[in-house]
């Protein structure tokens, strides 16, 4: 979903009025949206002893290195707090400080790389992934940290949802810049 996303907003932002926004604006409405791609990621997570396994970390990432600094660090607060107040519906209590810093960082991770390593410009697919899963493993390191009073029960955690976390995020975050590379230049039409 976020790689779905990520093609119809650039779509949009290169062939309407939305293109036409202002910087701010267009920011937040991104930012905004993406969060709530993070909060259906959560939403729709699998349940694993504590924990959901998601794409919830995909969301800001592809916002910030996509389509900037501040969409990412939107939909990365947006998802934070939605995560944090999940618990209460029953989602992920084990792992509620962990996921919920892992997700504002992702918002934070991807602004930093495309303002100070990319120039504030999109990067490539690989680098996407790499970030993707680079994220994510600091996602599953802070399980570790949050849960230092139990380290049994945080690895039996992290050994269930590491490998698949890592994979689908660095995965969905690659897709999108694939996709967005190629429409951008021509090689995909809508």
């Amino acid at each position: 979903f976020p790689v779905a996303l990520a093609v119809i907003l650039y779509c949009l932002d290169r062939k309407t009025k939305f293109g036409k926004l202002g910087y701010w604006k267009k920011q937040t409405i991104i930012g905004v949206i993406f969060g709530g791609v993070a909060i259906l990621a959560t939403e729709f997570g699998i349940p694993v002893d504590g924990a959901v396994l998601n794409v919830r970390s995909a969301a800001p990432l592809s916002a910030g290195l996509i389509f900037g600094g501040p969409a990412g660090i939107i939909s990365g607060t947006i998802g934070a707090i939605h995560r944090w107040i999940s618990v209460y519906w029953g989602i992920g209590s084990y792992t509620r400080l962990a996921c919920t810093l892992a997700t504002f960082l992702a918002g934070i991770i991807a602004a930093l790389c495309r303002e100070f390593v990319f120039n504030n410009k999109k990067t490539t697919w690989l680098y996407g992934f790499i970030i993707g899963v680079t994220t994510e493993v600091i996602h599953m390191l802070t399980v570790f940290f949050t849960n230092a009073d139990d380290l049994h029960q945080a690895f039996l955690v992290i050994l269930k949802c590491a490998v698949p976390m890592i994979i689908s995020n660095g995965i969905s975050v690659m897709l999108a810049m694939f996709l967005i590379t190629a429409i951008g230049r021509g090689k995909i039409r809508n």
